[in-house]
């Protein structure tokens, strides 16, 4: 079925006029304004708007000066270049639907949803944001990769100096980035409490006792999360992280905070978090046949057989 003139264009913001003009140029390469209202039928002020329009979205050069001819610019330029900016115009209303499906949701129930789902990595960085920047008294996270955002030490360290409560358990992948955990170092310097497990079931914020912010699955990370208003399920979701509080190791300590003879009891930590021999090393700063030997020593100190055994020894003797 053939396409109705005037409809070529028409998502793209271009009226019938001006694709009629478009069109005929094309075929003429150029013309002047009366010439072309001629051919399509139009009266020369319609003609010289719709040249106008045209001109104003690049599909057009207007006459040089002394010159009364339009020229007609390259297609495959011009219209990729208007796609472009009705493909950006389409992302800003999408990006809109969320926000207005909120207010939307909140005057349908009053009180809002207990559990909402914010979708978009620009979205989701701002929510972020603005828990991070609305927090009155706590923050408890769940920190594991991957990242929605490069992490922003000014933003915690000043959460931090207003006397927010942080409460931090970090994967201990991120044990393996000497940039990473020297920020770390940094925040616990600030006043941050930190600690280590091997590994963590999910990323995980929760501000005040008011909110929590996770993702939907496991992978959408920075792209779809969820937004849980007080409900038995954020209740559920801080008693999760207060059972993994619980069960982590105090974050790695720096050669400064600790004597010699704490050597032991830092190795402990490394240990448990789950690191291997070569990424304690790194963090100790000694070679990986001294954390071997380290680690033997340990072991006879607790008449253990496995490494495990030397942290189930630990455990008991209050050294973890």
């Amino acid at each position: 079925m053939p396409e109705p003139a005037g409809a070529r264009f028409a998502g793209l913001g271009i009226g019938a006029d001006a694709e009629e003009l478009y069109l005929r140029l094309l075929d003429a390469g150029s013309a002047s304004a009366q010439q072309l209202g001629a051919w399509a039928g139009l009266s020369a002020e319609r003609s010289l708007a719709a040249l106008e329009s045209l001109a104003d979205h690049g599909l057009v050069e207007r006459p040089a000066r002394g010159q009364r001819r339009w020229t007609a610019a390259a297609p495959d330029v011009a219209l990729e270049e208007l796609l472009l900016q009705r493909e950006v115009e389409l992302r800003r209303a999408r990006g809109r639907i969320n926000e207005l499906m909120r207010t939307y949701r909140r005057r349908q129930s009053g009180a809002g949803e207990l559990v909402e789902v914010i979708t978009g990595r620009e979205s989701v960085a701002e929510l972020w944001r603005s828990l991070q920047l609305g927090a009155r008294e706590q923050l408890r996270l769940l920190d594991r990769p991957p990242y929605i955002r490069r992490s922003d030490p000014d933003t915690e360290l000043a959460l931090l100096g207003r006397g927010v409560t942080m409460r931090v358990v970090y994967e201990s992948r991120v044990l393996r980035e000497p940039a990473r955990v020297a920020e770390i170092r940094g925040f616990v310097r600030g006043g941050e409490q930190a600690r280590v497990l091997p590994e963590l079931p999910l990323k995980l914020a929760v501000v005040d006792s008011r909110w929590a912010m996770l993702p939907v699955s496991a992978g959408t990370e920075s792209q779809h999360v969820l937004l849980v208003r007080p409900s038995s399920l954020l209740d559920a979701l801080i008693g999760l992280f207060e059972l993994y509080w619980s069960h982590a190791m105090r974050f790695p300590a720096t050669d400064t905070e600790t004597e010699p003879e704490d050597r032991h009891q830092r190795l402990l930590g490394l240990l448990a978090a789950g690191l291997t021999d070569e990424s304690i090393a790194r963090q100790l700063g000694v070679s990986t046949r001294t954390v071997q030997r380290w680690v033997r020593e340990l072991m006879d100190r607790f008449g253990a057989r496995t490494r495990f055994q030397a942290g189930i020894q630990a455990a008991r003797a209050d050294l973890l």
